[in-house]
């Protein structure tokens, strides 16, 4: 068992970064089939275990007699039997073994398809092996790359003429691989088409496909009940499936890590698809919050904790919120993936910090300017060593080369001033470590580093600014390169960012080349397959061929534009390769380019489509969505915006409508549609298209602005107009929006539905002096201020307070806004307030952050009852002093407050820090 969940988190066991592993030969059926993914993913998929059951798949053909022999004439045939077969070895499987090693062969097996996939798409190192080999002898041998009959022959099209031969001529020798299609290449490309889902088609290259086909099988179709709908060998179909409760119980309870690697062969799938699919979306997000309610949220409460030591349940809770934000990252949930990547921190325990510190980047610099600064610290919990730590030392010797900037001004690195430790603001003393003498950080700590570098960039404008935010999260991973997968996530980020500027441009050129280079070429002392799987899964790494699409673009922003073109060519990219000659202005090489191709390949609705977006001919789109079967929604989209733009609105629709109903996660789309509605006054369409466009980006003005006057009781509308109040000062307009934002959505939600920083900015502008430029301004500042107190002060007692009490940042708001006023009592109340949301939750007690939280809200409110408990109440004009006293059980209420948090978390915590922060508060107390 322990073992299932090791290799969940990348952790392979008795493998070095060398990785020279071979299949041993003990390894056979009945005796402990997990071991498979613990080899080699070629040798797992070679091994006598891999062969029981790929044997019964051939047997099925073998027993058919239509397939006696294969031969090309029958692939449809082939087609169309290929998942009865599939069925028909599971079935045996399934009966011919114990139930639980069945299903520990069946899961081993799609994960090590898996991990081959990944390794021969994107991490390398390069591999001799050809999936045709899991298929029957004769169909093997049909479709092997080692067949003749596979290799590429050029196509032969009619005499050319001079003009023919100069064209020839000025097209890439690329290019002039016109190639018919082989028997291999009909296969890929049913595989492919077969994962084709929400009309979005995969890339035609991808390599070996039938790979991740069958992970999808063994993980996901095996499962569901096939009698519930149609069986084809659709992935799309798949997904629609009923589960089958009797199976997937019996692959639960024998290997309940199974469903987490199907979702994860579900992101690689999403990954290798055009553009993103509703389904799959809906499919793979539900499926994570299935498995988080069932197993991650359980995970200390059922066995488990009886076979796994404490630090690797911590670490698939991790791990799990991790992959999650990736998840909402690639579909642009922004919201979503800041949630779950603040879940992965505190799982964690990583504590990080983004500060300023006075330092040099040029060579030539007299002047120390302000640096930004990323200060980062693991926790230090000395149970949490793990396999892939112990081995960081080799790991480093394997991990890419970052390369250095060799410029005549630019420094390598930033030259930090050493600061005074004493002199560290309150946020970087508390981490106790030196910004500029960092600790090494766990290695699952930088992959949520690297998490948050992307959320940066998600959640910000394409922007310089943006970018010096980015840097400082990759230079704090790069200092410590601990894995190969996490090292080359980061020198990617770093090339990205450094293409804006001149004197960085060449590394971020010969950077990325070297990225590229080693998926490819792998060298005797690089890292093996386990080092770049281990954390693969944890990181937004890019395939073989969107590395190399990058690549190209990097060369075309230098002027390459040559290079670049050689680069899509190859990749059989055409879409770029003909934006490629219309830049060159050779629109008319473009347009032969598609048609050659279309010679070769007339059933590809991508070429088509390209040819309409070239010619800008509508008949040649609605070929493309012919020939597709109607599934190829780029067709419907292009047909859409060309009719959007020629004003034919009722076309528009017509079109907009097809393609959103395979695919609804197209903002453009569902935005023009709703343009085109309010045209035609469709007012209802145009509000659902609308609100679909919001749905998708949440920051989409436009959508929100044709919503407006619809839609008086959205809350989204009033936050917008929230947010622009404050933007602009307009603090009373925005006091009107907290308060109708409120009325909308408290009742479900609480507190999330206040956004504490702007309310923090609102009562800033009450209680924080704004001086005047003469006695004008100053007597309509505090004719506005005496107007805004009283609205500020309706807005905390009449509508916050009455329906929020659960948020300690919205009581310790109020309190400054009484503190102002010299309301000392009501002050004091607030603080009270603010420290029981947090004590009063039972985490408190066992889990280290609300503990912290709970000692650092009860240190302030103590404070506050030592400065404020013996001052005098201030009468309600706020003129005169009285005699009494604002708390005068101020010293019994601080010493019973401490000595409750005490009691109920010195079990746990009694030997930490907070702990001991505690009991010195407690004796000040005492002392008073």
């Amino acid at each position: 068992m322990n073992l299932e969940y090791n290799l969940l988190l990348g952790e392979y066991p008795n493998v070095t970064s060398t990785e020279a592993t071979t299949t041993p030969s003990s390894i056979e059926l009945p005796i402990e089939p997990i071991q498979l993914i613990g080899l080699d993913p070629l040798n797992a998929l070679t091994s006598e275990s891999a062969k029981s059951f790929f044997d019964k798949f051939k047997q099925a053909f073998d027993n058919d007699p239509l397939f006696e022999s294969a031969d090309i004439s029958t692939f449809s045939d082939f087609k169309t039997s290929f998942i009865q077969k599939l069925d028909i070895a599971l079935e045996d499987a399934l009966l011919s073994y114990d139930k639980t090693i069945s299903w520990s062969i069946l899961s081993t097996l799609g994960i090590s398809c898996l991990n081959l996939f990944i390794q021969l798409n994107y991490t390398g190192p390069s591999v001799n092996f050809d999936s045709a080999d899991l298929l029957p002898d004769s169909w093997s041998q049909l479709f092997s790359l080692s067949n003749p009959n596979n290799l590429k022959k050029k196509s032969v099209f009619s005499g050319t003429s001079t003009s023919d031969q100069q064209l020839d001529s000025q097209i890439s020798k690329v290019i002039i691989g016109n190639f018919e299609l082989t028997n291999r290449d009909l296969f890929d490309r049913w595989i492919l088409e077969s994962l084709q889902v929400s009309g979005e088609p995969a890339y035609v290259l991808t390599s070996n496909p039938l790979l991740l086909y069958l992970s999808l099988y063994f993980l996901v179709r095996a499962v569901r009940d096939k009698n519930s709908g149609p069986q084809t060998s659709n992935l799309e179909d798949w997904l629609n499936l009923a589960s089958s409760e009797p199976l997937l119980s019996q692959r639960n309870s024998t290997f309940p890590t199974a469903s987490w690697w199907g979702l994860r062969a579900l992101k690689i799938t999403q990954d290798i698809l055009d553009n993103p699919s509703d389904k799959l979306f809906e499919y793979v997000e539900s499926g994570f919050l299935a498995l988080k309610s069932s197993f991650v949220d359980n995970i200390y409460q059922n066995n488990l904790n009886e076979n796994l030591p404490k630090s690797t349940l911590n670490k698939i809770i991790v791990s799990f919120y991790l992959e999650m934000a990736l998840m909402y990252q690639h579909y642009h949930k922004n919201s979503k993936a800041q949630e779950y990547l603040k879940m992965s921190q505190d799982a964690s325990g990583l504590l990080w910090h983004i500060t300023g510190a006075m330092g040099k980047r040029t060579k030539f610099q007299e002047r120390n300017v302000a640096q930004l600064l990323l200060v980062a610290k693991s926790s230090e919990d000395s149970e949490d060593i793990n396999l892939s730590e112990m081995n960081i030392e080799s790991s480093i010797n394997k991990a890419p080369a970052a390369l250095d900037l060799n410029d005549d001004t630019l420094l390598e690195k930033i030259e930090y001033v050493k600061n005074d430790s004493q002199n560290l603001p309150e946020s970087l003393a508390c981490l106790n470590i030196d910004p500029l003498n960092q600790q090494n950080l766990k290695t699952i700590d930088q992959c949520i580093l690297l998490g948050f570098c992307l959320e940066v960039k998600n959640e910000n404008p394409n922007h310089g600014l943006t970018t010096e935010q980015m840097i400082p999260f990759v230079l704090r991973i790069l200092e410590n390169p601990n894995n190969w997968s996490i090292q080359t996530a980061a020198l990617l980020q770093r090339s990205r960012l450094e293409t804006e500027k001149t004197r960085t441009i060449q590394r971020s050129v010969l950077q990325l080349e070297a990225l590229v280079d080693q998926t490819e070429n792998s060298l005797q002392d690089e890292a093996g397959p386990y080092e770049r799987l281990s954390y693969f899964h944890l990181l937004a790494l890019p395939n073989k061929w969107d590395m190399k699409k990058e690549l190209a673009h990097r060369y075309m922003s230098i002027g390459a534009i040559k290079s670049g073109l050689d680069i899509f060519e190859s990749l059989y990219m055409w879409d770029e390769t003909v934006a490629c000659y219309q830049i060159l202005e050779k629109t008319n090489i473009a347009e032969d380019i598609v048609n050659r191709q279309l010679q070769a390949n007339p059933q590809d609705p991508k070429l088509w489509c390209i040819l309409g977006d070239l010619k800008q001919s509508p008949e040649h789109w609605e070929k493309a969505w012919e020939i597709s079967g109607q599934r190829f929604t780029r067709a419907m989209r292009s047909l859409g915006g060309y009719y959007f733009q020629h004003k034919q609105m009722d076309k528009c629709i017509e079109a907009y409508k097809k393609a959103l109903a395979l695919n609804t996660l197209y903002d453009g789309s569902w935005y023009n549609m709703g343009c085109a509605a309010l045209h035609v006054e469709d007012w209802d369409l145009s509000i659902k298209a609308f609100r679909n466009v919001v749905n998708i980006d949440t920051e989409n003005a436009e959508a929100w602005n044709n919503l407006a006057s619809y839609k008086y009781d959205s809350w989204q509308i009033w936050s917008n107009f929230l947010l622009t109040s404050v933007a602009i000062g307009q603090f009373a307009s925005a006091i009107q929006s907290i308060q109708r934002i409120v009325e909308l959505r408290a009742d479900k939600e609480k507190s999330a539905c206040i956004d504490t920083d702007i309310l923090g900015i609102i009562v800033q502008s009450v209680t924080r002096e704004q001086p005047g430029v003469s006695l004008t301004s100053e007597q309509r500042s505090s004719q506005r201020k005496s107007r805004l107190k009283v609205l500020v002060e309706a807005l905390l007692v009449n509508v916050i307070s009455t329906k929020i009490t659960d948020s300690p940042k919205i009581w310790r708001i109020s309190a400054d806004f009484w503190f102002w006023k010299k309301d000392y009592k009501t002050c004091l109340e607030c603080y009270e307030k603010a420290y029981r949301c947090v004590s009063m939750k039972p985490e408190v007690c066992y889990a280290l952050p609300p503990f912290k939280d709970a000692v650092y809200r009860l240190t302030e409110l103590v404070d506050m009852y030592k400065n404020l408990g013996p001052m005098p109440v201030i009468s309600s004009d706020e003129s005169t002093k009285t005699n009494e006293i604002t708390l005068p059980t101020y010293k019994i209420k601080s010493k019973m407050a401490i000595q409750g948090l005490m009691s109920k978390t010195r079990s746990h915590f009694e030997s930490t820090p907070e702990f001991a922060s505690l009991e010195a508060l407690l004796e000040d107390i005492k002392s008073l």
